[in-house]
């Protein structure tokens, strides 16, 4: 079974690519983009394993810092993500794809290369944002 681990983002999400529990692939895309080439033309719909950033308020404990405007920034920020979620969700369900939704978790791979290789064995070049969609896609790998 294909696993889409999604981080979602405003501009392009963090994509990481399982063939069942192996990664294959780590990318950066836009929704029409990862949806086109993640879904139309497949012979059977991929599993999305996609961080909840809907699950975040906009400002808690550890980004609450600065004075207004930077916590209204970091709020701005956050929005933009949970609403290219939301989108994400909506061109999913128009393909009738199954997805997941993962409660953002500390400890994931975003930023700690040296666990995310140990625990794939990937030797190709990652982000923060790649990481952390390969930890959820994971998740998901994991329990197949």
């Amino acid at each position: 079974m294909i696993i889409i681990g999604v981080d979602p983002d405003s501009e392009k999400h963090g994509v990481a690519i399982y063939d069942g529990r192996e990664l294959c692939d780590l990318a950066t895309l836009n929704t029409v983009d990862l949806v086109l080439s993640c879904v139309e033309g497949q012979p059977e719909m991929p599993l999305f394993s996609i961080e909840n950033v809907c699950a975040n308020n906009f400002i808690y404990a550890r980004n609450n810092k600065g004075n207004r405007a930077v916590q209204a920034k970091i709020g701005m920020s956050v929005g933009r993500c949970q609403q290219a979620q939301i989108e994400l969700q909506r061109w999913l369900d128009k393909y009738e794809c199954p997805y997941v939704l993962h409660k953002p978790q500390r400890g994931n791979w975003a930023d700690n290369k040296p666990a995310f290789v140990k625990a794939t064995g990937w030797a190709g070049r990652s982000n923060g944002d790649t990481r952390s969609a390969a930890y959820f896609g994971w998740l998901a790998a994991r329990s197949q």
